[in-house]
């Protein structure tokens, strides 16, 4: 395929600005490796626009322009804001919002869309009480949010804005990623120790698999055959065979102080990076090994992180800094330290 006729899908494919490939580059119709398209790796190789930064303690949002690594813009949510995430075509942030009344559902609680052109709310998705983390399927139709003090897990229709299912999960369910192919989604659970896998064809719970003590997050690598949890207690981060759901192997990171929390995986799956939390470090971690072959020290309580979509920029949320480290993946190296709202907690990055 030639670089214009892939451009032609790409803005086909999505109303949002897509870099060119350099002059002469082909972009391959699929690759062998991952499976992939050519509008997906066109995607994965754009640096991003904007990073999105939930602040749990001032309940709003900062926007940081990449470019600049300043930030432009608060945007007031009126509760308290936890997981972030951007819709793939870089149109929408959503972000989990829940009040002060525990066991129930209140108007605070619900998963918030903004807009962001206007950097404005747009509408408030009802997912049972007080979620904290959520995933978004990669068709864009569903989003799955844990309800921590439920023990269940709400799948929301984003078109009719329905909760369709709620599902029965761990206890104070937490983490949730959505696999790349959108056919499995795995939710942590902090005081059961588990990870709950439900499939999304018939939204039913198939699997509980043990972890270590408190996971907290879990992200699927982008070739989609393994996915990571982080263990806030077990000091230590899992990885699972998601074509079988089965844990693979459990690594301790680093010598006792590390509280892993976040978790990225780089666009090659190759890499691993985790929030140290109490630690004050980022781990970078061989996928393959779970091998720590770099710590990089950021701000205080390191919580919620994002990699850039070339996976050029990781960005970790210092959640007791009030800042947000922009580290440089080639060198592993701290480059920018922006200031944001207070208690930063997570960090969605807009194409």
């Amino acid at each position: 395929m030639t670089t214009k006729r892939a451009l032609t899908a790409l803005a086909i494919a999505c109303t949002c600005v897509v870099a060119r490939p350099a002059h002469g580059q082909h972009v391959p119709a699929t690759d062998s490796a991952s499976g992939r398209s050519a509008i997906q790796n066109a995607l994965a190789r754009r640096p991003g626009r904007f990073a999105f930064v939930s602040n749990e303690a001032s309940h709003d949002i900062s926007v940081i322009d990449i470019a600049t690594a300043k930030t432009i813009a608060l945007i007031p949510v009126g509760s308290r804001p936890r997981g972030i995430q951007a819709s793939r075509d870089g149109t929408r942030v959503y972000v989990a919002l829940s009040d002060d009344i525990p066991n129930e559902q209140g108007s605070g609680d619900a998963i918030a869309a903004i807009d962001v052109a206007t950097r404005t709310l747009l509408s408030r998705y009802p997912v049972g009480t007080d979620p904290e983390q959520f995933a978004i399927l990669p068709n864009g139709m569903a989003l799955y949010a844990s309800n921590e003090d439920a023990g269940t897990l709400s799948a929301v229709d984003l078109a009719s804005r329905r909760v369709r299912a709620t599902l029965v999960v761990g206890i104070e369910p937490e983490g949730v990623g959505a696999s790349p192919d959108g056919r499995w989604v795995y939710a942590t659970a902090e005081t059961s120790n588990s990870v709950s896998v439900i499939s999304t064809a018939n939204n039913k719970v198939i699997a509980n698999l043990l972890v270590d003590v408190r996971p907290r997050a879990v992200a699927f690598s982008p070739d989609g055959r393994r996915a990571y949890v982080t263990a806030e207690i077990g000091g230590s981060v899992s990885a699972i065979d998601t074509r079988r759901h089965r844990l693979l192997t459990t690594a301790k990171i680093g010598a006792g102080d590390e509280k892993p929390v976040g978790v990225a995986v780089s666009p090659d799956s190759k890499t691993v990076y985790v929030a140290g939390g109490a630690s004050g470090r980022i781990s970078v971690l061989d996928a393959a090994t779970l091998r720590v072959t770099s710590t990089i020290e950021v701000g205080k309580r390191p919580w919620g992180i994002a990699l850039s979509p070339d996976g050029t920029h990781l960005y970790v949320a210092n959640g007791h800094s009030n800042t947000v480290s922009v580290i440089d993946t080639a060198t592993n190296s701290v480059v920018a330290t922006i200031g944001v709202g207070k208690r930063p907690w997570g960090v969605a990055i807009v194409r």
